[in-house]
């Protein structure tokens, strides 16, 4: 346990104690070891973060004996028998700070009140200087127990952010997870999609040969069997590199074609109100599946995230064209046409759409634009730059 951070009160406090027995008031006698008091005040309050009780015990006694013998001892012992009476409170319980104010009350008591004037305390007068008294002992206690109170709001603040902290981590991470078994659905269909054409492809070749003889035709299916299978080898690496998540994910219906799935969305959130414009360049046909899939998906989610906050009356456009070897996608709105409450953010839209792309090497940017709306930019390299 640290001991420095008390050090130089000490030696201030005994810095006080030998400058008061100095600069002693005009009648006093001026006794140079009373100053000893002091000094001894001050070391103590160095182990008060250690031993609280015993150095708030020690520093009432030495201000009772110091009193006793001396007049000008006693001041330092009493300074820091508050300060240790403020760390006991900031650190003990109620009932330990109650015993403690006690204390140190009684023996302020027994400093004011000396044989020469046994009637300081008695009357009305006797009463406010009581009253006094006991505010002035109280001091401390509220000045630790306010400090304590500080302390723990802010450890409970630091809980709660940390807590928040870590259950955003786990729905993020919840999220990432079902955007990971969304696209390995998708991959699956789409390997499912191509070996089911190589299996056809293949029975044709067989039959060619096995009853038409036409070997022409059986050279050009197994051609595009040839074809077809190098694409089902591109898209299973594909899916190594997305499928991390060991549990097992059943498709939830036949693959829909990306761009039968782009026309879908827009004619769903036309339906709802919202003006839409797309414009598809021919690049996406070529696109591998995976990245044309991605797309689609990316496309979808934009469109509904712009009838979400948008809403109805507003305009988007989604604009699907080819760059320098990689996919842009960009979808916009002219935001709200009028002021509408805002939503709460799920957090889960952008999320899984940066993952989504990220997990093909591509980048998505979102933000808002000059006329209030939002535009959603997405860049998915083509498979040479995969």
């Amino acid at each position: 346990m640290r001991w420095w951070p008390e050090l130089p009160i000490g030696l201030v406090l005994a810095g006080l104690g030998l400058g008061a027995n100095w600069l002693a008031p005009p009648g006093l006698p001026r006794q140079e070891w009373a100053g000893v008091f002091g000094v001894a005040a001050g070391l103590l309050i160095v182990c008060v973060r250690r031993f609280p009780w015993v150095v708030l015990v020690a520093e009432c006694v030495l201000l009772v004996v110091a009193d006793t013998v001396t007049p000008t001892g006693p001041d330092t012992a009493q300074v820091a028998a508050a300060v240790a009476l403020g760390y006991l409170a900031y650190r003990a319980g109620r009932r330990a700070t109650t015993a403690a104010f006690l204390l140190f009350f009684a023996v302020t008591i027994v400093n004011v009140v000396d044989p020469g004037n046994p009637g300081l305390l008695s009357g009305a007068e006797g009463a406010i200087r009581l009253v006094m008294l006991a505010g002035i002992a109280a001091a401390p206690v509220a000045f630790g127990r306010y400090v304590r109170g500080v302390r723990h709001a802010t450890r409970v603040a630091e809980e709660r952010a940390r807590e928040a902290e870590a259950r955003r981590c786990v729905e993020t991470r919840a999220a990432r997870l079902a955007e990971r078994a969304g696209i390995a659905r998708d991959l699956h269909d789409i390997v499912a999609h191509h070996i089911a054409a190589v299996a056809l492809r293949a029975g044709s070749a067989r039959f060619a040969v096995q009853h038409t003889g036409d070997t022409a035709e059986a050279v050009a299916a197994l051609g595009e069997v040839r074809d077809t299978a190098g694409q089902v080898l591109d898209e299973l690496r594909a899916l190594l590199e997305v499928l991390r998540d060991p549990e097992a994910v059943e498709s939830d219906g036949g693959q829909v074609e990306p761009e039968q799935m782009i026309r879908d969305a827009a004619r769903l959130v036309r339906d709802a109100g919202v003006a839409v414009r797309v414009t598809v360049s021919d690049a996406l046909a070529t696109a591998p599946l995976v990245v044309r899939t991605t797309a689609a998906r990316v496309v979808r989610e934009g469109l509904t995230n712009s009838l979400k906050h948008a809403g109805p009356g507003a305009a988007a456009s989604v604009d699907v064209r080819a760059g320098d070897g990689e996919l842009v996608i960009e979808v916009r709105d002219s935001g709200p046409v009028r002021l509408r409450p805002a939503l709460p953010p799920s957090g889960y839209g952008l999320s899984g759409m940066r993952e989504r792309v990220g997990l093909l090497g591509g980048t998505l940017s979102a933000g808002a634009t000059a006329g209030g709306g939002w535009c959603v930019r997405v860049r998915l390299p083509t498979r040479e730059n995969m």
